[in-house]
């Protein structure tokens, strides 16, 4: 089966609403896909946990219905690019 997020995609926990990014995925036979998200909790503190594939949705780019958001770090992004936010 294939994974439904990437990595790096920001992702929305639908229990919680609380949202983070992809930063792992795991496949298994006997079981639906799962994905561990780093997000900050409703607390404040920085969280990482596993989540099954149905527990998550992915947040999409509010100007471009259906495309999805990706969290990049800030020593990869080319000189002189626009950051917009």
């Amino acid at each position: 089966m294939s994974f439904k997020f990437q990595l790096n995609q920001v992702v929305e926990i639908g229990i919680s609403g609380e949202v983070g990014h992809v930063k792992g995925r795991a496949e298994y036979s006997g079981h639906i896909n799962g994905y561990q998200v780093h997000y900050k909790a409703a607390d404040g503190r920085a969280q990482e946990k596993w989540f099954d594939e149905d527990d998550i949705v992915a947040v999409e780019d509010e100007r471009s219905p259906g495309m999805p958001v990706f969290c990049v770090n800030a020593d990869d992004i080319p000189a002189g690019a626009v950051i917009e936010g």
